[in-house]
């Protein structure tokens, strides 16, 4: 005897839909009686300040770690190309053509990351969740670090192979699995961070290009965090370790942070780029980036290799703030090496009073609270660039020590 389906309850209005109600009960819960201190207007380029409700402030909370957006120079190219190509690709370059500008860019990526190839994207999200969901397939499988980044992990999703996190930079956890089943895999791709967003901290690399030679796998490391932060010339992981060319297979990063333009990459084989130009989707169905955006890129990529100054500035600048934050026993857990310094608070809403408050003391700082973090380990995540000056980063946590202290608020201390 057949079993009456289970009626289904129609929902007409998104307002009805549960994942809206969560949204909305949440979005009560901080904004009862409080600001919001996101989606915050700067009516600036991101710098060592930004022009915020008709001031000034300290801005503490952008991606702009060698202080290409709003560099003289990087406008300049901007503008520059404009005028000789216009504002958009108007196509896909596959099928409308590319520019000359387009090939300059990704030969001086290739270069700068030291591999054959490179390909550029439109966005940092998208080449992630493009790349990873077509990389692997059926009888393929997906490793990956457990605070991965969401586009590493919408890819995960897209693609038809199995995908398994291990735990964070626990190399040791990834081995014991390949030990187990890598022979039951054709392709194994492993994907890490170079530096995480959240923590700050560096990945073990070398540990990890170890277990892909010995086990047979495709190494992918997402540098949106460590290009322009870490190593000599700001190259990332490869100059931070002193790592072979070959060593790391795919070498993802962005064009919207420190390199002060919008877009992604990647680099790596000229068997594998070559490849990706003709059968990636999310390269071969979208549009080119704006001519503006590569030749801003592409001079913020000659600029890092020709100003020492721009690192020796941003590495005086990570140092002061590890320093002076260590000194005043506040908890930045594993970050001090990075231009990622997050300050750790606590609870969800004491992060987003400090948060609000400080910024009508003339300190912008965003809140990060759950799910982008873990619950109770919400934090003031400081973003330190090159154009910061160490009295800046003095005053903005002497300020946040004295707001802390007139809201109440505790905030977690190191032992001494």
């Amino acid at each position: 005897m057949e079993t009456a389906a289970q009626e289904v309850q129609r929902i007409t209005r998104f307002e009805d839909t549960p994942e809206y109600r969560h949204f909305a009960a949440r979005k009560q819960a901080l904004l009862s009686d409080t600001d919001n201190p996101y989606f915050i207007a700067h009516d600036s380029p991101l710098t060592d300040k930004s022009f915020m409700d008709g001031q000034w402030v300290l801005n503490f909370g952008s991606y702009n770690y060698a202080g290409m957006s709003g560099r003289q120079e990087v406008s300049e190219a901007a503008i520059d190309a404009i005028r000789r190509y216009g504002t958009s690709a108007s196509g896909s370059r596959l099928l409308a053509g590319e520019k000359t500008l387009d090939r300059e860019l990704e030969r001086a990526i290739a270069q700068w990351k030291h591999t054959e190839d490179a390909l550029v994207l439109v966005g940092g999200h998208s080449t992630n969740v493009t790349f990873v969901g077509n990389f692997c397939h059926d009888g393929d499988l997906i490793l990956y670090d457990a605070l991965i980044h969401n586009s590493v992990a919408e890819g995960c999703r897209l693609a038809h192979a199995t995908a398994r996190p291990f735990p964070h930079n626990d190399w040791e956890a990834l081995e014991r699995i390949l030990e187990r089943r890598r022979d039951k895999f054709a392709k194994v791709l492993i994907c890490v961070e170079g530096v995480y967003s959240m923590d700050g901290d560096i990945s073990p690399v070398p540990e990890f290009v170890r277990i892909k030679k010995r086990y047979g796998c495709f190494l992918m490391v997402d540098e949106a965090h460590s290009t322009c932060v870490i190593g000599e010339t700001g190259g990332g992981v490869d100059e931070y370790f002193g790592l072979a060319p070959e060593d790391i297979d795919i070498k993802m990063g962005t064009l919207s942070k420190g390199l002060g333009a919008c877009g992604g990459y990647l680099a790596g084989s000229a068997s594998l780029i070559e490849y990706l130009r003709y059968s990636l989707p999310g390269f071969v169905f979208s549009v080119g980036i704006s001519p503006a955006l590569a030749a801003a890129t592409l001079c913020a990529v000659q600029l890092m290799q020709t100003d020492p100054s721009i690192m020796e500035n941003l590495r005086r600048n990570v140092a002061c703030f590890a320093q002076e934050a260590r000194k005043r026993r506040l908890d930045i857990g594993l970050a001090g090496k990075t231009a990622i310094l997050p300050v750790l608070v606590g609870p969800d809403a004491d992060a987003w009073a400090l948060s609000n408050h400080l910024r009508h003391r003339g300190v912008f700082v965003p809140p990060a609270v759950y799910p982008a973090v873990p619950k109770d380990q919400a934090r003031l995540r400081f973003c330190v660039t090159a154009a910061h000056r160490p009295e800046q980063i003095v005053e903005a946590l002497n300020k946040l020590e004295e707001t802390a202290c007139e809201l109440g608020i505790a905030l977690p201390r190191i032992p001494e």
